[in-house]
């Protein structure tokens, strides 16, 4: 009997390990695995790219994922809340805590209706209430100027980011790409104890039959 007390600590242990050893995984959030195009439109006011959902602006939340160089000197494909101020949070799907480290952003050069975006501000939501909050000066030392902004590490175990444009009229829009995010894995689904209760007596059983064979 005590072998086979033996035998199922470890697994015991292993099972354990599965379930709650999750370390947070570094991404970056770059929105290369959604349609772009010259700013492919999601009028629903939400896009999911890299396990995370994106919204834009209650009032109006026309999001448009523009290729490199449409509407902005960004490299890549790019998000922007366009048509009013823009307005974009995120989350990760599934809800689980995450940290944000930093992000590429640049704001959209004024033309017709549209304003100038001089800042952003960055308002997280914490998990289990509280916020952080903070906000970037944008990079005007030329039109469309792309730049990347990192965050303190306060901006973490967060429920939510939304990023806020600010500028001169009221209708400043800005674009972000490359969001550096550290974030839990979803968890899997705990097993039942009927589980673990089957595996242990299946376990048993291979042990009274090894036994078995062993004094044949």
């Amino acid at each position: 009997m005590s072998k086979i007390t033996t035998l199922l600590s470890p697994v015991a242990a292993g099972i354990a390990l599965a379930v709650f050893a999750m370390p947070s995984q570094a991404a970056i959030v770059d929105f290369q695995d959604v349609i772009s195009g010259n700013c492919a439109s999601y009028y629903s006011g939400a896009v999911q790219s890299g396990g995370f959902n994106f919204t834009g602006n209650p009032v109006d939340s026309n999001l448009f994922v523009c290729n490199a160089g449409v509407i902005g000197s960004n490299t890549t494909a790019a998000l922007i809340n366009a048509n009013l101020r823009s307005v974009v949070t995120m989350a990760q799907v599934g809800g689980a805590a995450f940290s944000l480290n930093s992000f590429f952003a640049g704001g959209r050069n004024p033309q017709g209706y549209y304003s100038l975006a001089t800042s952003i501000d960055i308002l997280g939501n914490l998990v289990g209430g509280g916020t952080v909050s903070t906000s970037v000066v944008l990079d005007s030392s030329s039109s469309y100027a792309w730049a990347q902004y990192s965050l303190s590490p306060s901006f973490s175990n967060l429920s939510s980011v939304t990023f806020t444009a600010q500028g001169n009229g009221n209708r400043p829009e800005f674009l972000i790409d490359d969001i550096s995010i550290n974030a839990a894995p979803v968890p899997a689904p705990v097993p039942e104890p009927e589980s673990y209760a089957m595996l242990l007596a299946g376990l048993g059983l291979m042990g009274f039959a090894a036994r078995r064979r062993s004094r044949s």
